[in-house]
């Protein structure tokens, strides 16, 4: 196999000032280093942000093993979820090397940006939640790849394959990159050259639209830090294109929202939002974007600058250049939070549970899937407290969702008022990482049969979701409907907290 050339990038410790070394190595003594391509994070912005470097990572990754270079998928955390595999097993079959143990380096710490890149004010930013419990499912896992996530185990793979080099990819920069046991950090340890690709890593970042700092430009500058004081790096995409590898019609980078929810992860905010949107490896790239959940065409608005945001709002997102796509569509979901609700004059826990429509029910009667509990009056479905996003409830219905309970209305009723969302106290118990994808929850109101409001995909830990819901003179039944978040039933605690009828004056 011929030497490739890789255009190491470099900053000069005093001055900063930038450095190319072009430099011909044999692919097949560079191994790639994949750290944590999880499918989630408890960062929605996050999480979506990992998901948009799959695309590009995975036409860089097959070229690479074309040319014979190792690819070593590290997924910390959730590795042993592969045991079995070949991937996974074959490594341990493997001789074990003493690791070196030089002298740390010396730089300075990097900047961290807080972890969650949503927004700087707590209503911004996204509460703690899970998040992985593997890769990310669009992410190509090749039969040749390893999976690995001990140091000792990469250390023994990169000498009994006589690599010279590391190069790393994935998230986030100066964190799990640079400090997990397979990280950057503990190979420079060991010995081993290690080279960043900037074009397929993001960083622990922030967004801070008020200074008009993107998750893009904290990211850079993480890289900029690293270049200057660890390590070199070049863009991946590049060195094939350069070496005739990289085929330009390949579209494969999507415009990057900030925050970034989805429908399946909403955004919720309060009064207002600053929405961001950033193609920051097209840069030649005339964004446009709709409001209301179209695919955007060139005719679609002009980005221009960020964006605020008032209501709850579906947005698409492209690339063009001279009308030709060069971006994959994108899209987010932000979803408005009412005003929060009075307490009701009627609680519903004062009234007697009736089952009706979808649910465990049968001719009328209750009928309860084996293993979950009917609702409960002042308490989770588990018989314990109601708990919302850190908040403890004495007044409440406990479902498991699919389950909807009728009321009967009364002419005294004139709103109805809640707050729903996922149980907290799940997120306590030993139930593995994936609880960002588990629990999910919708919940709708219906009086008379037609939908009056409903929440968009509730998960654990969020903001709980406000009804206040004006009764129909005339109006005979109130049914509260509790429905999977599209993803089934795992997990989905519901709770509908302070529930209950506000009477006319």
């Amino acid at each position: 196999m011929p030497d490739i050339t890789f255009d190491m990038r470099t900053r000069d410790r005093e001055t900063g000032k930038m450095a190319v070394t072009p430099t011909a190595l044999d692919p097949g003594t560079v191994g790639i280093v994949v750290v944590d391509p999880w499918n989630f994070h408890w960062c929605k912005t996050s999480s979506e942000r990992v998901a948009s470097l799959i695309p590009r990572m995975n036409k860089c990754l097959a070229i690479a093993r074309s040319l014979g270079m190792p690819v070593y998928l590290c997924p910390t955390d959730v590795a042993n979820n592969y045991v079995g595999t070949r991937q996974f097993e074959v490594p341990l079959a493997g001789k074990r090397h003493p690791v070196p143990d030089l002298p740390d380096p010396v730089y300075p710490q990097p900047a961290d940006g807080g972890g969650c890149t949503c927004g700087t004010d707590e209503g911004g930013r996204c509460q703690v939640n899970f998040g992985w419990d593997g890769m990310n499912p669009d992410l190509v896992i090749d039969d040749r790849d390893l999976i690995v996530d001990e140091r000792q185990l990469l250390y023994s793979l990169c000498l009994e394959k006589g690599l010279t080099r590391l190069l790393y990819m994935g998230v986030h920069t100066q964190a799990c990159l640079l400090g997990k046991s397979i990280g950057m950090l503990g190979m420079l340890k060991a010995g081993m050259p290690c080279t960043l690709a900037r074009d397929l890593t993001d960083a622990h970042g922030m967004y801070d639209p008020v200074n008009g700092i993107t998750p893009d430009d904290f990211t850079e500058g993480i890289v900029a830090h690293f270049e200057r004081y660890l390590c070199t790096s070049l863009n991946l995409a590049d060195t094939w294109r350069a070496a005739g590898l990289w085929d330009d019609a390949w579209v494969v980078d999507p415009v990057r929202i900030t925050p970034w929810g989805v429908p399946s992860r909403p955004h919720l905010f309060e009064e207002s939002i600053t929405v961001t949107l950033t193609a920051p490896w097209q840069p030649g790239a005339a964004i446009h974007y709709t409001t209301d959940g179209r695919e955007p065409t060139p005719a679609s608005k002009l980005y221009s600058g960020p964006m605020t945001v008032t209501e709850t709002t579906h947005m698409r997102a492209s690339g063009f250049d001279s009308e030709q796509s060069v971006c994959l569509p994108s899209e987010g979901y932000f979803a408005r939070l009412s005003q929060r609700p009075p307490s009701p004059d009627i609680h519903l826990s004062n009234l007697p549970l009736k089952a009706s429509g979808p649910g465990h029910t049968h001719n009328g009667h209750i009928r309860w899937t084996p293993g979950i509990n009917p609702p409960q009056k002042d308490r989770n479905n588990r018989k314990e407290q109601l708990r919302l996003r850190g908040t403890k409830y004495v007044r409440g219905i406990g479902m498991h969702a699919p389950c909807a309970l009728a009321y009967e209305l009364k002419p005294t009723y004139a709103r109805f008022v809640a707050l729903a969302g996922v149980d907290e106290n799940i997120g306590g118990q030993e139930m593995g990482s994936n609880l960002a994808m588990h629990p999910s929850v919708r919940f709708r109101v219906l009086i008379d049969g037609k939908l009056m409001a409903e929440s968009p995909v509730m998960r654990i830990l969020e903001e709980p979701w406000r009804f206040d819901v004006t009764i129909p003179e005339g109006s005979r039944v109130l049914r509260l409907v509790a429905m999977d978040g599209g993803d089934g039933n795992r997990e989905d605690l519901a709770n509908w907290v302070n529930p209950g009828f506000v009477c006319k004056e």
